[in-house]
């Protein structure tokens, strides 16, 4: 995209005077690509913006192009060249990228660190979380061990009901250290109580590593997530808004939160949930942009006292450099603006046009079950066949595997021969 200028505003110190948006499509990091070009395959393509101002400093943010919260678009770029950014930085509709770069264009200018911006300080440091999504047992372990090694203290991991749950736990905790922690997101596909309470207690006492639970059931059933709260001792998250904030508070539906959103949201929520006295995730995704932009948001909130989901573990390059984890938790920047320095040879590297997206791949996934039966499907649509209740998952012995078209002539044939 070309740079978008007006000359006649360079006298303004806050004054926006260029814009230019950036796509990159960052690689997967080699450790896990294999499960990221299946499951989150467009996540890599990110844009990325950078706002001039008046003054003379440049800031940037970055926008996950099919996943993050909002995204903008080219018609809003054009309009806010010649605005004062102070007027704007606030706006969620702008999308994350341009927000994330107005706030660390702003606070170069002040010569303040984004969060003297959003608020008080205080945290000095905030925790992150290493994030993997449905993996083979050994591949969490592998996940979890690279963890713990670049010093993360947790991982949240997407428990699905098409693998042995029981292996995947045990296959982590016996490469980790007692003190790290496993955080499960279920997206509520234990389907109620009766299922929920008997395996997670099962697992608590099993691996006391296990921290916390997100979404075991679906979040609406206020009733059934009442009762799995007080048949099991492990922490449930929500994501907030589901039910209705006050409902779930008055209720006690759940011990925590996921918020996410623009800095505005989650300010906002942020203070609730303090006022509630409930802590929460904070899921901001992308590369280290993100993930220190969500450390400075932490960094003003009382309640953000679960480690941060910004998935910047699952890329090759997270863009930015020097940010280094230990002891779980990421030292809050002081200097100007988001306060790191971009890698801008990669950048480079993985520039590409400004319409690229990355096409679909066919794919053929295979739930086998306890029982050696082994069925094919063209792609996740069995998903909604266990929400629905029409197969049981979490069993033992179940394994699934996935193989995408590699173009080869033997991949055509067995897609064919599968599906038609």
């Amino acid at each position: 995209m070309p740079v978008v200028t007006t000359p006649g505003a360079q006298s303004a110190e806050f004054t926006i005077t260029g814009i230019e948006q950036i796509r990159v499509d960052v690689p997967f990091h080699p450790r896990s690509a294999a499960v990221y070009e299946i499951r989150a395959r467009a996540w890599s393509v990110i844009d990325l913006f950078k706002i001039t101002l008046g003054c003379g400093v440049l800031g940037v943010g970055e926008t996950t192009v099919n996943y993050t919260w909002g995204a903008g678009n080219d018609g809003t770029l054009q309009e806010l060249v010649g605005r004062n950014a102070f007027d704007l930085l606030w706006d969620d509709a702008l999308g994350a990228g341009v927000q994330m770069a107005l706030f660390d264009a702003v606070g170069k200018a002040l010569g303040v660190p984004c969060h003297r911006l959003m608020g008080v300080q205080h945290k000095s440091a905030c925790p992150l979380s290493w994030w993997a999504q449905d993996m083979k047992p050994e591949a969490w372990a592998a996940e979890a061990q690279a963890a713990q090694s670049q010093g993360f203290t947790s991982m949240k991991v997407k428990a699905r009901p098409w693998f042995d749950l029981d292996r995947q736990l045990e296959a982590v905790c016996a490469v980790v250290s007692p003190h790290f922690k496993i955080d499960a997101d279920f997206n509520f596909m234990l389907l109620g109580p009766d299922l929920a309470a008997p395996l997670i207690s099962r697992l608590e006492r099993k691996y006391p590593n296990l921290a916390i639970v997100e979404s075991p059931i679906p979040q609406g059933d206020v009733a059934g997530n009442v009762t799995l709260r007080q048949k099991i001792r492990t922490p449930i998250a929500m994501h907030l808004g589901d039910p209705p904030v006050m409902t779930a508070i008055a209720q006690g539906v759940c011990d925590g939160f996921v918020i996410s959103g623009g800095v505005t949201q989650v300010l906002r929520e942020g203070t609730l949930c303090d006022i509630a006295n409930k802590p929460f995730w904070l899921q901001l995704v992308g590369t280290g942009l993100t993930a220190m932009f969500s450390v400075h948001l932490a960094a003003v909130l009382r309640q953000a006292r679960w480690p941060a989901i910004s998935c910047i573990n699952i890329y090759e390059n997270p863009l930015v450099q020097d940010i280094k984890v230990t002891g779980g938790c990421v030292q809050v920047p002081q200097g100007p603006g988001l306060g790191v320095e971009l890698d801008w040879d990669a950048i480079e590297r993985f520039r590409v046009a400004d319409d690229f997206s990355k096409p679909p791949k066919r794919e053929i996934h295979t739930i086998t079950w306890p029982d050696g039966r082994s069925v094919d499907y063209p792609d996740g649509g069995y998903r909604s066949e266990f929400t629905d209740g029409k197969m049981v998952g979490f069993l033992p012995g179940m394994d699934f595997d996935v193989r995408q078209d590699d173009g080869s002539d033997d991949f055509d044939s067995d897609y064919i021969k599968a599906f038609g």
